[in-house]
């Protein structure tokens, strides 16, 4: 990974690990009206920078040509536990486990017909993993008014910070007891995050900040 990134490689391995299994991210911009603005978009992660497409104009494209500060966020739910797996009563035990992850950078357009090229492929690659199609170089005729008619927007991160919960406070009787009831239940969401919950259990892992302890 380039000097130039400020986050280390670990939250580069979780990033890419969290991004390929999450279709959908949202950025966060400042629009010129002083308001915060949340997109929702496609996107692929390509040499350590996260790739979206979109117009070739409109506020988002403004916004971007500036080299603004942006965010991304990326999140995969798993299981919702109902509070009564832990309390008759007390409805606030209800809970959901996920993994999240929240991108600080900078934005910025993309021109150079290579970058976009590789990026747009990237996408592809990604939403499409089946193949069944052309693939984007320069010089392939199908692709090249896409190209040259689409925006591509980069973000090159500076700061990541991944989070996840799987019952990491509760007991190691109160999560084999979720694990049993996730079996019971049988979801196929449930069967990954008894996966995940018994990382909790065999790991000595913080994954409150997604770091080994020391």
């Amino acid at each position: 990974m380039s000097d130039k990134y400020k986050a280390d490689e670990a939250d580069f391995t979780q990033l890419a690990e969290i991004a390929r299994e999450t279709l959908i991210g949202r950025v966060g911009i400042i629009t010129p009206d002083g308001y915060p603005r949340v997109v929702p978009i496609n996107f692929a992660l390509l040499d350590g920078r996260i790739y979206f497409h979109g117009a070739l104009s409109g506020e988002k494209y403004d916004v971007f040509a500036t080299n603004p500060k942006v965010t991304i966020s990326i999140d995969i739910p798993y299981a919702a536990l109902p509070s009564y797996w832990q309390s008759e009563q007390y409805g606030c035990k209800a809970n959901q486990f996920y993994k999240s992850v929240l991108v600080k950078g900078r934005g910025s357009l993309v021109t150079e017909v290579a970058e976009k090229t590789a990026s747009l492929q990237a996408l592809m690659e990604k939403h499409q993993p089946e193949g069944r199609f052309t693939k984007l170089t320069p010089d392939e005729p199908l692709y090249k008014k896409v190209i040259a008619e689409t925006g591509i927007y980069r973000i090159d991160p500076e700061q990541i910070t991944v989070k996840t919960s799987f019952g990491q406070n509760m007991t190691e009787r109160l999560r084999n007891k979720i694990i049993d009831l996730l079996e019971e239940r049988d979801s196929e969401v449930d069967l990954k995050t008894t996966e995940e919950v018994r990382k909790t259990l065999v790991e000595d892992f913080d994954y409150t900040e997604g770091k080994h302890d020391e």
